[in-house]
């Protein structure tokens, strides 16, 4: 099935034929986090790395007009995405309907490109959930179902405001992530039946919002086996016209402090099935419970950064920085393409300048 192109803030593409984007993700849970996070979003800007989007998942409520997505907005140089229900949530674990409008409108309105909403929560996925190891691993989604059982509602609050939500994106060209909250959380569920269920949920919202005249992307998924990855992409590729934005994912439970790496293994695998649009960068401090470092940020997206490339390689045929090594190396008969020093390692028998044509034996 072939796959919508969304426009994302005025800045690019994504979908169909469109290179695959970098998310970076930040967040802060303190005033002093929130001090570290700006140094971090300066370190991305300055490392002129290739990231197309930022994304703010703050907890921490700063002063009114100082917000990290607000201040990633005025930057100017990223595509700005949110989660609005991290705000919205009050000390009773519910979310107020009027609450969570109010900040899907002011993020709209003040240069939000991509808004992940958790609409696809439901008593029927709940139930499915507890036959898992991990029911659920999703903050949003966790919240959003809380937030309906403790409330006794029969039906989750973004489904009971998306008309709403959607009128809000359209009057401000903001596009919709729907969210997976009922991503697996561990390999062995990495294809199961809450999964499965939620999948077709996220493609139906995604195509409600699409009529509406609203972008979409689907979130999905989290932990897979690379099995459960190829079973995904192939049942993606039939039924889902949607850009996708995998959460990793984790081809292993055991990477622990290189997370980052696995993950990165896990985009490639999607990204080479057609199942990749949008990257969202996983650290190796994924699974440790600290913040990572501005150190581990930059190397993350470093890493991925290669994986995007592999990606696109094989999606676009983009092979001119390969082809321009390439020819680098043949030009000085050496696979060292800055400086004059001979390649060490080869010594006398570097393959690379030993003649093998025929006049050469």
């Amino acid at each position: 099935m072939e796959k919508h192109r969304i426009f994302l803030a005025d800045k690019c593409y994504i979908g169909e034929n469109a290179p695959t984007a970098l998310n970076v993700l930040l967040g802060a849970n303190s005033a002093k986090g929130y001090d570290t996070e700006l140094r971090r979003m300066d370190a991305v800007r300055e490392s002129l790395l290739p990231v197309t989007l930022i994304t703010d998942l703050s907890l921490y409520k700063t002063r009114p007009g100082e917000e990290l997505w607000r201040r990633i907005s005025r930057d100017g140089d990223f595509v700005v995405g949110t989660v609005p229900v991290y705000q919205a949530v009050q000390a009773n674990h519910r979310i107020s309907a009027s609450l969570l409008l109010e900040q899907i409108q002011e993020q709209a309105e003040n240069g939000v490109g991509l808004m992940t909403i958790h609409p696809t929560p439901s008593y029927q996925l709940i139930e499915l959930s507890q036959q898992r190891c991990i029911p659920i691993t999703s903050r949003g989604g966790a919240a959003v179902c809380r937030d309906m059982i403790v409330g006794q509602k029969e039906e989750n609050i973004y489904i009971q405001i998306l008309d709403e939500v959607i009128a809000i994106a359209r009057a401000n060209h903001v596009t919709l992530s729907i969210g997976s909250s009922f991503r697996s959380g561990a390999l062995r569920d990495g294809m199961d039946s809450a999964y499965q269920a939620e999948l077709l949920k996220q493609i139906e919202i995604a195509e409600y919002c699409f009529n509406n005249g609203v972008g979409a992307i689907i979130e999905t998924p989290g932990h897979a086996s690379p099995q459960h990855i190829f079973q995904i992409c192939e049942w993606l590729k039939k039924r889902n016209g949607f850009p996708i934005m995998p959460l990793g994912p984790m081809p292993t439970d055991c990477a622990l402090d290189q997370d980052d790496m696995a993950a990165c293994m896990g985009a490639v695998l999607m990204g080479t099935n057609d199942c990749a649009d949008i990257l969202s960068i996983v650290t190796r401090e994924e699974h440790s419970g600290g913040v990572p470092t501005i150190e581990s940020t930059l190397s993350a997206i470093r890493k991925y950064a290669v994986a995007k490339h592999i990606i696109d390689i094989y999606k676009l045929n983009d092979t001119k920085m390969d082809d321009e090594i390439s020819f680098l190396r043949s030009q000085k008969s050496s696979c060292l393409i800055e400086g004059e020093e001979d390649c060490i390692r080869c010594g006398k028998l570097c393959p690379l300048r030993t003649d093998v044509s025929h006049k050469g034996f």
